[in-house]
């Protein structure tokens, strides 16, 4: 290969994790078994792969290795605490980050791989805390039923490893190929720039992109705990197929409380289903959160009203769950006690229906008369974030003002596959965000800047937009600075309205 010939991917990781063990099958360590198999499958493009197996701890990084780096088309980052402790897999990253990225974190051509549990991890450097969000790839660790710690899947080889844990490492590998795969067919056939990979989703058969379709639906897929790492990873892959987007991308680990929040909300939005999978274990329990994981974020589905389908294979004894707020999770209407094969095919079916039942509604709406479509005086009222008595209140001063009040179902997700929220409000003079509730924030902004974008990206006829807020203005609480955009409090409602 030419000296200056670029490479297609640089797997970046821990020579210490490359080991051959004793008496194992397998003549090479597991990160160049991993390498390897990344061009090996069916419509695999084949890649230009660059694996350093010269360099090892303590070797000076010369300039040659950085001239690789910055030739590669993508970078693997493969982290676990031998990678974290390395100064040179480090630089690996901060050049392949200055050379090639625009959003230094959230580069797009960085593929993270966790071959153990993040936040097991110590001392991390802050440029892989900052790619490590929303940024992971894979997990290839497993953390088996009853066991104390987690295992690395295919280690030491997938032959060697047993049926369960070498069914992990194939899906696993599988979904990481068509990943690498579809970003380098898009890179080679239209020179993309830097930009958000696409995702395997959205690749035809070959692995080229396609035109995307409109999804049956979305699904916020809550993070589960590490026992059901096997589980979380089937459900997604029957999903994906059906033409169903599965969020979030990555995961919420290694977010701080206030970033949780605003992804989480952000994610709830677009979703129309929240799926959690449980089991007796409670979860993570980040540094500075109220709770574990899972709790929390059943607690927001909750809260922003998002149809909720929850599973465990078998109901645990009541003596088997220390934590009385975790066993609360299997005391719910949404708990489904099946194999998880019933399970997928049902949460298929449900939103089958709900794009049959939208479908209906929408047809119903087109055949109203057209009169009753566009000549009446309309406001749209976003009460998500509301108390109940303080949104009774101004619907009333709405209508004493002759105007007649449209809004979301408590849970029409929005996104591709919610309510057209557009033609929602096309008809509407003006919109309403009624924020009351404080602990509902993140909901709140992000639904006000997704309308505001809606109105602006359409180029509606929505005039003006209020929000009702009972302290500090709407700079204060969400940064929005727009005559547009205005307070309004009970008496200057009804003045709003009449200014339309």
């Amino acid at each position: 290969m030419p000296a200056d010939e670029p490479l297609d991917v640089f797997v970046s990781y821990a020579h210490a994790d490359n080991g051959v063990a004793l008496g194992t099958s397998s003549p090479v360590g597991w990160v160049t078994a991993l390498a390897a198999n990344l061009n090996e499958g069916p419509n695999v493009f084949r890649k230009r792969i660059f694996i350093d197996h010269a360099l090892k701890p303590g070797d000076e990084f010369d300039s040659d290795l950085l001239a690789k780096v910055e030739r590669s088309r993508l970078l693997l980052v493969l982290l676990s605490q031998n990678y974290v402790d390395s100064s040179w897999c480090g630089r690996e990253i901060e050049h392949f980050v200055r050379t090639h990225a625009s959003d230094p974190e959230k580069p797009a051509d960085v593929f993270v791989v966790e071959i153990f549990p993040f936040e097991s991890l110590t001392a991390v450097p802050p440029i892989i805390h900052a790619l490590r969000k929303r940024l992971i790839h894979a997990k290839f660790w497993y953390q088996p039923a009853n066991a104390a710690s987690p295992v690395l899947s295919g280690y030491p080889s997938p032959k060697d490893s047993g049926q369960e844990v070498a069914a992990h490492y194939w899906s696993v590998l599988n979904e990481l190929r068509m990943a690498i795969d579809s970003r380098l067919r898009a890179l080679r056939t239209t020179a993309l720039p830097a930009s958000p990979a696409i995702d395997a989703r959205s690749a035809a058969a070959d692995g080229s992109p396609r035109a995307a379709a409109a999804p049956l639906g979305t699904v916020l897929l809550a993070d589960t705990t590490d026992d059901l790492e096997l589980q979380r990873v089937a459900v997604r892959l029957a999903l994906e197929p059906e033409g169903i987007v599965v969020l979030p991308d990555g995961d919420y680990v290694g977010f701080t409380p206030s970033e949780f929040d605003t992804a989480l909300a952000a994610d709830i939005a677009r979703s129309g289903l929240f799926v959690q999978l449980l089991s007796p274990t409670a979860g993570r329990k980040g540094k500075g959160f109220a709770a574990p994981l899972p709790q929390l974020q059943f607690q927001r589905a909750q809260e922003a009203r998002l149809p909720i389908m929850q599973w465990c294979e078998r109901l645990p004894d009541k003596d088997q769950i220390g934590d009385p707020a975790h066993a609360s999770l299997f005391d719910t209407e949404f708990l489904r006690v099946t194999h998880l094969a019933a399970f997928k095919a049902e949460i298929i079916e449900r939103l089958r229906a709900e794009r049959a039942r939208r479908e209906r509604v929408a047809a119903t709406a087109q055949m109203l008369p057209t009169t009753a479509r566009t000549h009446r005086k309309l406001v749209f009222v976003d009460d998500l974030a509301s108390l109940p008595s303080v949104s009774g209140r101004l619907r009333s001063i709405i209508r004493a003002q002759q105007f007649d009040v449209r809004g979301l179902p408590p849970s029409a997700p929005l996104g591709n596959d919610g309510i057209d929220v557009k033609e929602l409000l096309r008809p509407c003079r003006a919109g309403i965000t009624i924020y009351t509730d404080r602990s509902k924030y993140a909901t709140a902004y992000n639904r006000l800047v997704y309308f505001l974008n809606q109105v602006a990206e359409n180029s509606l006829e929505v005039e003006r937009w209020g929000v009702y807020l009972e302290q500090g203005t709407v700079v204060s609480e969400f940064g929005i600075e727009s005559d547009d955009v205005v307070a309004v409090d009970e008496h200057g409602l009804g003045e709003f309205l009449r200014g339309l």
